[in-house]
């Protein structure tokens, strides 16, 4: 072990270094579903051709669509201004890209890689809040 791995200051450090970690990731997610929800409601013919999915007709659905990741996205906030103390949107955003992932690898066809994407970020953003609420609570004897 380190010297001084067990000290107060180190223990802070490590904190503050797995927090912004986590909220820059999260911030990365949030920011790309803001994208891909703006793309559905304003362009959303361009977006399902980039996903290789059929024309949306009627485009209601996937505009509709749009306008609900960006209202999830909105919910997500709380959580990271402050992962501590907001851990519910966390912890239910997580289960919830896990949820969405299940239901496109279901769907299937070039619903395909949204269930990549959201897998992927329920898998990275669940082990950086563990280590970051890990080191939170070993902060915090």
């Amino acid at each position: 072990m380190a010297e001084g791995a067990l000290s107060i200051g180190w223990n802070e450090v490590q904190v503050r270094s797995r927090r912004t970690t986590y909220q820059g990731v999260l911030g990365f997610n949030m920011l790309l579903h803001l994208g891909i929800g703006l793309g559905c409601m304003f362009v959303p013919g361009m977006v399902s051709s980039f996903f290789g999915l059929p024309a949306p007709i009627p485009s209601g659905w996937i505009r509709g669509w749009g306008a609900t990741l960006i209202l999830v996205t909105a919910l997500y906030v709380p959580g990271l201004q402050d992962p501590v103390r907001s851990r519910a949107p966390n912890i239910i955003g997580i289960l919830g890209r896990i949820w969405m992932a299940s239901v496109w690898f279901v769907v299937g066809g070039g619903l395909f890689w949204f269930g990549v994407f959201d897998a992927s970020f329920a898998l990275i953003l669940a082990v950086l809040y563990f280590r970051f609420c890990s080191a939170y609570i070993m902060s915090h004897p």
